[in-house]
């Protein structure tokens, strides 16, 4: 989730919590989320949170290529409202633009 806890208006309105659940598929797809994930949260000051990657049919480098692309602090909260969930697919869709 990208969370906008600044205060500061972007694509995600002040407060709320935006969920994005991507399916990839090709593992080396995860870097280039990853590059594009860390641009959006520095361009509209974004908080990571609650940060989840499920492995499914994919080799066991996945879950190491994910954790390396991406050290960033991210905030665990299981009682944060979601305002917008966003389904996409890395083949059909532009991810984060």
């Amino acid at each position: 989730m990208l969370w906008n806890q600044s205060g500061v208006e972007s694509e995600i309105s002040k407060g709320q919590a935006w969920k994005w659940i991507l399916h990839l598929e090709h593992e080396i797809e995860i870097n280039l989320i990853f590059k594009n994930l860390k641009q959006k949260i520095v361009n509209e000051n974004l908080v990571l949170a609650n940060l989840q990657i499920d492995q499914q049919c994919s080799s066991d480098d996945f879950l190491n290529i994910a954790l390396a692309s991406f050290i960033e602090p991210v905030i665990y909260d299981e009682f944060m409202p979601v305002a917008r969930i966003i389904f996409t697919h890395t083949e059909t869709d532009l991810i984060f633009n």
